[in-house]
């Protein structure tokens, strides 16, 4: 899934990796997500 088309810019991406570096149970979860999944995480991360 190319990030930048389903709608995330690169600052949210740097973030969100950011983000996740921090906390390598939740990187590993996102990882095993499907791109559905992903992008609902995305979402939601986005809103928090």
């Amino acid at each position: 899934m190319s990030m930048e088309v389903e709608g995330f810019d690169d600052g949210f991406i740097c973030s969100v990796f950011d983000y996740l570096v921090n906390r390598e149970s939740e990187a590993k979860a996102f990882l095993v997500k499907s791109t559905k999944h992903r992008k609902f995480w995305l979402q939601n991360f986005s809103q928090a």
